[in-house]
């Protein structure tokens, strides 16, 4: 049964990815400076997997600070799908376009799991699967990874729920890796995790008559759970450091999209749906695709709308796990709202909550919700017409083709997209290996007032260092240290007095020049003063469109 479940998931992610789906080793959603970031991140986590697997956090970015890997989600847990798809390919972008795949399967059938813990029938079950799998503000994230792996909120919750009815530890600790693979996965994935665990367990001592009993509850997660706890801890530890150091604090500035944005979707009938009313401008001026799809919205009424007559219906009132399920759905939706009806603006500052820098991203787990709503109210639906109840196969082959039609928004927008190292880069791989630790400089950087041009030569040159690992001044990440910002500046008029003694501050070893993107008299004329530091900066190697030249150490104050 799983294997067949998991080949119908696999079958509607290729088709609703498409043509994402057939190119996945040469094309992205979206050519994008986050784009290079999570192909870098992937990359750095699978090299530090077999090199240093406990300095992890110690990204080569930003020389010379430390624990860089925090300065941005760490996708830890789709690394581990990732990496042996780069170790065997040597692919980075087919890597990240894997991990991203998979997590739509992998979501399909921990919510299909969920759903059955809950007493859904099987067929809703695939139904609650498909909801939260495929429903456009998650799964047309695919170029967002850290949002789009939220598969192991709905195998946490599944194997939470399976402890709470029967008191098997060995539920509790799955419910520990699940937990612990959503925290390497996504620093969001957890906040949302993290809700509706208590949420649940909540609702389970205050309404369904559970028991507290935390003494007996920690005792149940034994030394496996122990160790599992402690890894948690140990990859939250370096966020609080930089929290701190860095003095991150989120702030309410821009922090609600126009409530438009919860009917907009780029789904193909909704948008056809949507052109009927012109003057309205939906998709145009939403800040987000928020609509989880009207399909989903009217099986979660229908859960509460339709008399029960048996099926899923095992605990009476509000002993059913569906109140449970709208209470974390209409939750999560009201932290995505904006004003007037927000709530963010009162709980932005609690810990966890003040990691979200959109609020609106809670929509992921509201759409959670909504989908075991959904499997709920396909079931009633069925027990309510006992005309077709022989034919609930044929009737799920009906709703689980209507939602995917609904959702559907292929073909996909893609571009074009590689991982393109200069030789002169990969002299510095062999330079490295001979000559021991190198901290790097790139240029030139761009002045220029558009931003996306600016950062997308800053993930250039992280891509670069993947050739060779050695720590770069250079990064991209939703941290821009202050010292970093003053070395850009300085490097635009490089090379001058300041540029270079900046960098021998920051013991720098080596400039890697890039002759090639420079404009021809503007080359020139650096080439002129690159002679003249001659002192300061000794030429090493030329090839193919760049130089290496070596930073002279700064001479000793005083």
């Amino acid at each position: 049964m799983t294997l067949r479940l998991a080949a119908l998931y696999a079958a509607i992610t290729l088709l609703l990815a498409y043509p994402l789906s057939i190119h996945p080793a040469t094309h992205v959603v979206s050519a994008a400076p986050d784009t290079d970031l999570f192909v870098w991140t992937l990359a750095w986590d699978a090299h530090a997997f077999v090199g240093n697997p406990l300095d992890i956090f110690n990204a080569n970015i930003y020389a010379p600070q430390t624990l860089t890997l925090a300065y941005s989600e760490t996708l830890i847990g789709s690394a581990l799908v990732a990496a042996p798809v780069l170790w065997a390919t040597g692919n980075p972008v087919l890597a990240m376009n894997v991990a991203a795949l998979l997590a739509s399967v992998l979501c399909g059938l921990g919510t299909c799991w969920l759903a059955r813990r809950l007493g859904v029938s099987r067929h809703g079950a695939v139904i609650a699967g498909i909801v939260f799998a495929f429903s456009p503000p998650r799964f047309l994230r695919l170029d967002q990874l850290h949002l789009v792996a939220m598969q192991w909120i709905p195998f946490a919750l599944a194997a939470f729920h399976g402890y709470l009815q029967t008191d098997r530890r060995r539920d509790l600790r799955l419910t520990a890796l699940f937990f612990t693979l959503a925290v390497l996965s996504s620093g969001h994935g957890a906040v949302f995790l993290s809700l509706a665990l208590l949420l649940v367990f909540a609702w389970h001592v205050t309404v369904d008559g559970g028991r507290l009993d935390v003494v007996r509850r920690v005792r149940d997660l034994g030394w496996r759970g122990g160790l599992l706890a402690a890894l948690v801890l140990a990859s939250m530890v370096p966020y609080f450091i930089i929290q701190r150091e860095m003095g991150l604090r989120r702030t309410l500035e821009d922090w609600a999209v126009p409530a438009i944005s919860f009917l907009a979707s780029p789904a193909r009938l909704w948008a056809a749906l949507l052109s009927l009313f012109p003057d309205a401008q939906v998709n145009e001026t939403a800040g987000a695709y928020l609509f989880p799809g009207v399909l989903p919205i009217a099986l979660a009424f229908a859960a509460f709308a339709w008399p029960s007559r048996g099926g899923a219906e095992t605990r009476p009132g509000f002993r059913h796990p569906r109140w449970c399920y709208l209470v974390l759905t209409l939750l999560a939706f009201w932290l995505a709202a904006g004003p007037p009806l927000g709530v963010w603006p009162f709980v932005y500052w609690l810990p966890g909550l003040n990691f979200i820098r959109a609020p609106n991203r809670f929509v992921l787990l509201a759409i959670a919700g909504l989908a075991v709503l959904a499997g709920f109210g396909f079931d009633r639906l069925i027990a309510a017409l006992p005309s077709v109840t022989r034919r609930r196969g044929l009737l799920a082959m009906v709703v689980g083709g209507a939602l995917v039609a609904e959702f559907a928004a292929m073909p996909l927008g893609t571009e074009p997209y590689a991982v393109e190292i200069p030789a002169i880069d990969r002299w510095l791989a062999r330079h490295a290996a001979t000559t021991g630790p190198l901290t790097i400089a790139e240029v030139p950087l761009p002045d220029s007032r558009d931003l996306n041009r600016r950062e997308r030569r800053q993930t250039l040159f992280m891509l670069h260092s993947t050739a060779h690992w050695q720590k770069t001044v250079h990064g991209y990440s939703g941290i821009r240290p202050p010292q970093h910002e003053a070395l850009y500046r300085a490097l635009l008029r490089f090379p001058d007095d300041d540029s270079v003694a900046r960098l021998q501050a920051l013991g720098v070893t080596h400039v890697v020049v890039h002759s090639d993107l420079y404009a021809p008299d503007e080359w020139l004329e650096v080439n002129a003063r690159l002679t003249a530091f001659t002192p300061r900066l000794r030429f090493l190697h030329e090839e193919a469109g760049g130089r290496v030249y070596a930073v002279a150490r700064a001479s000793p104050a005083g």
